[in-house]
């Protein structure tokens, strides 16, 4: 019995054996001729090909015609459809000076940082650097890219969020196109020379190693505020905005208590409704997408303050932008822009590049009771954001506090110098407070040119910048 169980076993594994070489040599034949029917077709094409060239040349002899290959030009016939660039990029294409006032790239691969990488600190020089930087990832100027930080010694976190959000979004493209066999020239983005603790803190804390590579490293005197996006087109979003303003709220009380202070029960809650305010015309405002959130606080070495820094960022429609289009609902405040422009017009306050209709449109707007909407309990963020971030400086004058909106070619830069006037406004007469940045707190009258700017390079969207040194007005001991 056993003999016979051995033989069968013995048959059984023959016949698989048989069986798996007639698979092999069936698998062999159909890929044979699978070859030679791709040869065939290719064939026929090259054949098409050189009589429709003869064709084209004898019709138009005269006509250069681009030198490219039939091997090059079938390969591209085979590829899929090259990716679209994203929400993001298409934008900046669209405006044709995104981030400067000329289309400009760089000379060659190394990519230096600007001393002062700050769009509080340095907005010219480092806008120039990001619209560079744009043109050349667009244009695919160099095969290897290296970001050299080497000159570096201050970034913020607005042109760090800026220029992260840019190498995100073009890395993934290019992944995009290589996964598809889209041929890409840039094979390399390398960051060098960024050991110097100022730009460490932020490449590892907030930045590109932690936004692109997912690599964190955790300082000890940092308290990290990691990008938050917001999509406006996700149906959650109004219940994911809660969040991310209790996070963002979170993130003032937990910088507060690296200091041992906390904010008043009053201060909390206008904290809550400024910064919803601000989250929210980032989204409804906005004819992108998405809107940024991203901060870190940093202890002092003596531990007796403490710096907390903050951005809020949305690219798209500029302040001025989304109150000339037709859209625009409140019709009662467009109407008053109209009105304040013809009094500028007529007093001559208006000079090209210096202080134009835009700059006025742009301060008028970050007023109490000026929205888009037409709802004036709505469009009390702006002034009350910068108020109330103020607040938290205390008294003491200081050179390191600063609160920046940038938005198109305008700049609203406060520091404390000019304070907050109560106006009148509206059929309900309702006191209002007003940001006029001059002496006279008439906003009919011409604002310090020293704060608010008109900028020769164009900012493509709306940024709110804070950095603020806390000293402990409005709050309480923990």
């Amino acid at each position: 019995m056993e003999y016979l169980i051995s033989k069968f076993c013995a048959y059984k594994t023959g016949l698989m054996k048989h069986n798996k070489k007639h698979i092999y040599t069936r698998q062999l034949q159909s890929n044979f001729r699978k070859k030679i029917l791709r040869k065939k077709r290719k064939e026929r094409a090259r054949r098409g090909y050189e009589k429709f060239m003869a064709d084209v040349r004898k019709l138009h002899p005269k006509k250069k015609n681009k030198k490219e290959t039939f091997n090059t030009i079938y390969r591209k016939s085979k590829l899929s459809k090259k990716p679209e660039y994203s929400e993001g990029i298409e934008y900046f294409k669209t405006k044709k000076y995104s981030f400067s006032n000329k289309k400009q790239i760089f000379k060659n691969g190394v990519i230096n940082i600007p001393e002062t990488f700050s769009l509080i600190d340095n907005y010219s020089e480092t806008t120039n650097f990001l619209n560079k930087l744009f043109n050349t990832l667009d244009q695919q100027s160099y095969g290897s890219i290296i970001i050299d930080y080497q000159y570096c010694k201050q970034i913020d976190v607005g042109a760090s969020v800026c220029m992260d959000i840019m190498l995100s979004e073009f890395i993934n493209y290019f992944n995009k196109c290589e996964r598809g066999r889209h041929k890409v020239r840039i094979n390399r983005i390398k960051p060098i020379n960024y050991e110097s603790y100022n730009i460490k803190k932020i490449l590892f804390s907030i930045g590109a190693f932690r936004n692109i590579r997912g690599f964190v490293v955790n300082f000890e005197n940092i308290l990290a505020f990691p990008i938050i996006i917001g999509n406006n087109k996700d149906p959650q979003n109004p219940s994911k905005r809660e969040i991310d303003i209790t996070k963002t709220v979170d993130y003032v009380i937990e910088s507060l208590g690296k200091l041992n202070k906390t904010l008043t029960a009053t201060a909390e809650t206008n904290f809550y409704k400024v910064i919803g305010e601000v989250l929210q015309n980032a989204d409804e405002h906005s004819d992108l997408s998405r809107r940024y959130s991203i901060g870190y606080f940093e202890n002092s070495k003596q531990g007796d303050y403490g710096v907390f820094n903050l951005a809020i960022l949305n690219f798209g429609n500029t302040i001025y932008e989304t109150f000339k289009n037709p859209s625009c609902e409140n019709k009662y405040v467009l109407n008053q822009m109209k009105d304040l422009s013809s009094k500028f017009t007529k007093k001559g306050f208006f000079k090209s590049a210096e202080f134009e209709e835009e700059t006025l449109w742009t301060l008028y707007s970050l007023q109490d009771g000026v929205t888009r909407i037409e709802d004036w309990d709505r469009g009390n963020g702006s002034i009350r954001f910068i108020e109330n971030f103020f607040k938290l400086k205390g008294e003491t004058s200081d050179t390191i506090s600063k609160m920046v909106i940038s938005s198109g070619h305008t700049r609203v830069i406060f520091n404390g110098e000019y304070d907050t006037v109560e106006k009148i406004r509206g059929s309900n007469n309702k006191k209002y407070k007003m940001m006029t940045f001059n002496k006279t707190g008439d906003i009919e009258d011409k604002p310090d040119p020293k704060y608010v700017t008109f900028e020769k390079n164009y900012f493509p969207g709306t940024l709110i910048s804070a950095r603020i040194r806390m000293d402990f007005e409005n709050t309480e001991d923990l």
